[in-house]
């Protein structure tokens, strides 16, 4: 089987009270994927990761560049 992959967005509170974009299957995804980025998040449960548009995987730190087209 294979593993699904990541296709929502979500917006993490860190600890400064700034945001940051993650792209993970579920929230509990976006929170690990922020803390193995070395960021101090928010962990109060009213600060917990929300969902938001797709238009903002541009700006997700875990966003893979896209690859060159070749002439």
């Amino acid at each position: 089987m294979s593993k699904r992959k990541p296709d929502a967005v979500f917006s993490v509170t860190l600890a400064t009270g700034g945001l940051v974009y993650v792209i993970a299957r579920h929230a509990k995804g976006a929170s690990s994927v922020a803390v193995q980025a070395g960021l101090a998040i928010d962990r109060s449960p009213t600060a917990r990761p929300r969902r938001v548009d797709d238009l903002f995987a541009e700006r997700a730190i875990n966003r893979k560049a896209k690859k060159t087209e070749a002439a």
